[in-house]
């Protein structure tokens, strides 16, 4: 089957799924924001977390990937430069595969496609297997920055991976989408763990005002890998793994806050997440 042959990656995501449908030397354009494979590094730029549809155009792609939430305001005008623009919203898992197939038939791999999503969903079947054994279900307050405060409510990502990770997002139906939230909004969701995409630990250990949260009671409070943990890529179901152990994982230093090498929950000594380095 005869696919496109030159394609352009509008977000992160959509590059590390690309490279995963072995596909990487037929992207030739990317963003600043791409660094994960290594290889993605080394091409060529058409923006960061703002595109220039200039540079898109100069690439002569045959076919241009993007994130809707991401690239929203960008899409039309490429589409009305005549340009063939696939995008998608991957909030769920769900999602996430459908899109997968997706790219995979608009590059003539759909078989690659297949077996990569089927690898994807039996892992998943085995961390909900496990989850499905156990009942506590932890509330979890997931923050991808602290000053301001910016949390995920429900229709996110990160709301299905909380929840097939076997754990009740904090916010409840109160908030939706990834947003700007007040310390108070927070601390009466009463979390029972933390995760924290960026550098945030210290931020919250240190600020009397959460001393009473559950979670920091009982040292609950985790960073994670934004880049696994923020991106709707293959490298999900890796924080879905992760995650799950994280809440239900008897393992004395993950109870204390510290991630063991076993959960291959990372540290980061980055800068803070922020909602433009979604995706």
């Amino acid at each position: 089957m005869k696919g496109a042959r030159r394609i352009v990656s509008l977000a992160p995501s959509i590059t590390e799924i690309l490279f995963a449908l072995k596909l990487g030397e037929r992207v030739v354009g990317v963003t600043a924001l791409c660094n994960y494979p290594p290889e993605a590094r080394s091409k060529p730029k058409v923006g960061d977390a703002n595109i220039n549809p200039e540079r898109v155009v100069a690439l002569k792609p045959d076919l241009v990937v993007a994130h809707e939430l991401l690239n929203g305001r960008v899409i039309p005008v490429l589409r009305r430069l005549g340009l063939r623009v696939l995008s998608a919203n991957p909030n769920t898992f769900e999602k996430l595969f459908a899109f997968i197939r997706q790219i995979g038939e608009a590059a003539g791999v759909p078989e690659r496609a297949e077996q990569l999503v089927r690898q994807m969903q039996a892992r998943m079947k085995r961390v909900q297997q496990r989850v499905a054994r156990t009942r506590s279900r932890p509330r979890v307050l997931f923050i991808i920055g602290v000053e301001p405060l910016w949390a995920s409510g429900q229709g996110t990502f990160a709301d299905d991976l909380i929840r097939r990770a076997g754990g009740v997002n904090a916010l409840g139906s109160q908030v939706r989408g990834f947003r700007a939230i007040s310390l108070e909004t927070a601390l009466a969701a009463h979390p029972e763990v933390m995760i924290l995409a960026g550098p945030n630990r210290a931020a919250i250990l240190n600020d009397p005002r959460w001393r009473n949260t559950p979670a920091v009671q009982r040292g609950h409070v985790y960073e994670v890998n934004p880049d696994i943990y923020l991106r709707e890529s293959p490298r999900l179901i890796d924080a879905l793994e992760q995650l799950a152990s994280l809440l239900h994982s008897s393992d004395s230093s993950a109870s204390s806050g510290v991630i063991s090498c076993p959960l291959k929950v990372r540290l980061m000594a980055s800068t803070s997440a922020s909602p433009s380095k979604m995706g």
